[in-house]
């Protein structure tokens, strides 16, 4: 009987597939324990049950995560933009059920908040009634990562909402403080913030300015200022930006990976100032 022949190479194979696991694994199970990292992408066919009556005028913060969720920015700004309701007398419902896109729940409410909404979240009726809902008068704030590429079926949403194409962020490192420049004082939306500002940020990049696409750029962060990597953008580096869509109003913002976002004193009050505008509040 002829011995197996002895193989250095086969050997190596298999030392190299249990150093893989021992390294993935762990690394995979962390990541999983992430809620909303991996998501089975369910779409909600069931709207929510709404208050029986709700102050006029009225915010929709939505924030389903069918990709990366902001577990601890997505409580943050729920907390900051209920004070807002509280102390404006708004109205103001939370939710995560994709569904409430509807037209009689949209009508409901003067601004729809897509708070780090991420993934596809919509079935293709939800997507009708949330674009009929913005072209015929309703407000939209897109907040970080409901800017950032993922929704990728939808082309209308990225080319006529978001208007940028999301290209990625910083990542070594990660977080950075970055020099914020408000560069349209003017505008309702940045009116009465500094100049410059100091921010706490995971820093979007976008191919280019939306400026291209007919918004108006209201804040830009300083690249020189932090470490962008290859996340860099020609001309300018946008951080917030607005315009018209038919009817409504639109404000995107690419701050708010974090729960510190919602504590920069300049963040909040160009975010109450973003709803206000939108909603038509002046």
């Amino acid at each position: 009987m002829n011995k197996p022949k002895f193989s250095w190479k086969k050997i190596l194979r298999i030392a190299a597939v249990i150093l893989a696991l021992i390294v993935i694994l762990p690394v995979a199970f962390l990541f999983y324990d992430q809620p909303g990292l991996f998501t089975d992408g369910s779409l909600d066919e069931v709207a929510p049950e709404m208050p029986v009556s709700l102050p006029q005028p009225a915010i929709l913060v939505f924030s389903k995560t069918n990709g990366f969720r902001h577990k601890e920015a997505i409580p943050a700004a729920q907390k900051l933009l209920r004070s807002f309701a509280d102390t404006e007398g708004w109205g103001y419902f939370q939710t995560e059920n994709g569904a409430v896109h509807n037209k009689e729940q949209l009508a409901k409410f003067d601004v729809v908040i897509w708070m780090n909404a991420s993934g596809e979240v919509l079935t293709k009726g939800q997507e009708t009634a949330l674009r009929s809902y913005i072209e015929n008068g309703g407000g939209f704030i897109g907040i970080h990562a409901a800017g950032d590429g993922f929704y990728k079926s939808w082309d209308w949403y990225n080319t006529t909402v978001i208007k940028a194409k999301w290209t990625g962020h910083t990542m070594s490192p990660h977080m950075q403080v970055g020099e914020m420049h408000t560069i349209n004082t003017e505008h309702p939306v940045s009116a009465g913030l500094p100049k410059v500002w100091a921010h706490y940020e995971e820093f979007y990049a976008f191919e280019k300015s939306p400026r291209h696409n007919g918004s108006d750029v209201l804040v830009v962060v300083d690249e020189a200022s932090y470490e962008p990597g290859k996340y860099t953008m020609p001309e300018e580096h946008s951080m917030v930006w607005a315009h018209n869509v038919k009817e409504g109003r639109v404000v995107y913002t690419a701050m708010g990976h974090s729960a510190e976002s919602f504590e920069t004193p300049e963040f909040k009050i160009l975010l109450k100032q973003a709803i206000k505008w939108v909603g038509k509040f002046e």
